[in-house]
Parts: C-alpha cells; structure tokens; sequence
C-alpha cells in the first residue's frame, strides 16, 4: 500500500472514530468483555503483505480492522485485514448470523490458548453489522463471563446501532460530495456560457455551430440546477431520519451531529438553511438505561 493510500484508509478511519469508539467501548461493557474489534467491509488493498492472503482467493473485498478497545487499541496486527467467509470471524457477515461462543475458542481458532488463559477468556461473540439489508461489517468481542441471552441482545442492539450510524454517516457523506460535484459542474458550466458570450466571433464565421454551443452549455447548466433540488431534499430527509433516530437532540455523544460525522455548529448550519426544524419525539415510555462503557 502507498503513502497516498495509506494516508486516505487514516483519514477514512478518522472519520469514522466518532462512532466506532463508543461503539466498541459499549460493547465492551454490555459483557465482561476484554477485547472489542470492529471490521468494516473495504477494498482488497494490502494482498501482497498480508498474512492472511492465502484464504482469500479473489482478494477484491474483504473486512478491514478499524477499532480496537480493551486490551488493545492497535490495528496494525496480522488480523487487520480478514477474508470473507474464513474461518469464524469471516463467515459472520456472509451468513449475517452472530457467533456466540462459551468454550472451545482455542480449538475453533479465534485465539491462541496462551493468550486466552493469560487474560482469562472465556467467551467469544461475533455480530453482523449491517446496514440497509446488508452487512457492511463485523463486531466481535472476547468475554471474561459467559455470554448468556441478555448480554447477546445488548450487543446485537449495539451492533444495530452502529450499524445505523455508520450507514447514516456513509450516505450522507456520498451526498454531500455528490452535491459538491454538480455544483462544481454548473458553475463551471455557468462561467463557459459568460465566456462565450463575451467573446466577439469573426464576421465569417458561421452563427450556427456557436449558437448549438451556447445553447448545449446552458442546457447542462440547467439540467445540474435542477438536480440541486432533489439532492437538497435527499439531505434534508437524510437529517431529519437521524433527528428522529436521535429525538432531535443535536450535540453530545448520542447526538445527531455525532451519527453524521459532522460537528454540531456545521449540522445547525445545514439544518437553518435547508429549513429543518428541531423537534424532539414524543417520548411513549421511559428510555432504557445506557450500557456502562468500558475500559481501555
């Protein structure tokens, strides 16, 4: 992997902190837990280094390892990159079932022995996260205690919430550049039809060809104007679903700036012009209380 590359899966990864953070460090509190790993489906981009390359025959796709929490916050291990449909962990996001494990870790190969007794590891779970009815990654935990049904549907709510936010983020940020690429256009597209017209043609040259010119140019610039308005109401229904999602709160880790990745001045900023109001939903019974985060 290049410089540049490496540079961009940093930025992509930092962009996305917001939320994974607190979602490996909720997992970890919804059990013992000693060790949160989250892996998010990415481009095969490291094949030639990776250790393991050997199972992953098409090496076109295949989950990145973007957070780490508990033991560990490193995601430059062997496991930073991982096959799809190898071994446990990668058979999770093709299946979309979770892995719940209470014994046998070591023989099932998601941990060495050694390791598993030295911090007293007694369980694994492996939850699909996903996303628009498909799974876009992988929450995986290493358990202290037993993972009974109650500590399992705490982690699937908090993988269905990453889920949410992580896809919520996604789209809004592929709007957000579509957008900013068809402004880009009907300028650039608005400055041709001013130069054109500003500049004199000779007494024989033929009106025809300039006129169809002119005439193309300010066609495309009202074609990408009017493709303004539907991106901006995509935006405004893309805020507004994760202002309900969030009962309108704005700010904070639970906020809807937080879910979309943005800070909350630029969120305010977004939602004044598109003429988004700021209402909270009715609450219809008491919220349930918040999962204990967990440790570094």
């Amino acid at each position: 992997m290049s410089a540049t590359d490496g540079s961009t899966a940093a930025a992509g990864r930092s962009a996305l902190d917001p939320i994974l953070r607190p979602l490996a460090e909720a997992a970890l509190g919804a059990c013992d837990g000693a060790l949160c790993r989250v892996w998010l489906m990415g481009p095969g981009d490291q094949c030639a280094q990776c250790a393991q390359a050997p199972h992953c025959p098409h090496r076109e796709t295949c989950l990145h390892l973007v957070a780490s929490a508990g033991l560990t916050s490193r995601i430059d291990g062997p496991f930073r990159r991982f096959p799809l449909g190898h071994g446990e962990v990668g058979r999770v996001p093709i299946e979309r079932r979770p892995l719940i494990a209470n014994s046998g870790l070591a023989a099932a190969g998601l941990a060495e022995a050694t390791w598993l007794a030295t911090h007293r590891i007694v369980a694994f779970a492996a939850l699909p996260i996903e996303y628009g009815g498909q799974a876009i990654g992988v929450l995986a935990v290493f358990s202290r205690a037993p993972i009974a049904e109650r500590e399992r549907a705490a982690l699937d709510a908090i993988a269905r919430l990453g889920g949410t936010a992580l896809g919520h983020l996604r789209a809004y940020r592929e709007l957000a550049t579509e957008r900013n690429q068809l402004v880009v256009r009907h300028a650039r597209a608005t400055r041709g039809v001013v130069a054109n017209s500003a500049t004199p043609a000779p007494e024989s040259s033929v009106a025809a060809p300039r006129a169809t010119a002119t005439a193309t140019a300010t066609a495309t610039a009202t074609a990408d104007t009017t493709w303004l308005r539907p991106l901006a109401e995509s935006e405004r229904e893309s805020i507004e679903r994760v202002l309900a999602h969030t009962r309108g709160k704005v700010s904070g880790p639970s906020g809807a700036a937080r879910v979309l990745g943005l800070k909350p001045t630029t969120l305010f900023s977004r939602m004044k012009k598109l003429g988004i109001e700021r209402r909270a939903a009715p609450r219809t019974a008491a919220a349930p209380a918040p999962v204990a985060p967990g440790r570094d």
